[in-house]
């Protein structure tokens, strides 16, 4: 989150809080990047089914 920068009564800089809708654009472009990379992570793999609903169910008949 890049912090917004902004120049005191003397000169300095004070460096204060994004507002809140640009944390939140920062926020979920961060959330995007992230599903982005994983996407198709298991893509090649062979021992798991494609269907997710088929894939839940083989992963809940292992608790019994």
């Amino acid at each position: 989150m890049n912090p917004i920068i902004k120049e005191g009564t003397t000169g300095e800089s004070i460096e204060t809080a994004p507002r809140p809708e640009e944390a939140l654009a920062q926020a979920r472009a961060r959330r995007l990047a992230a599903l982005k990379a994983a996407e198709g992570m298991w893509a090649d793999r062979t021992d798991i089914p494609l269907d997710g609903v088929k894939a839940q169910e083989q992963l809940r008949a292992e608790w019994h």
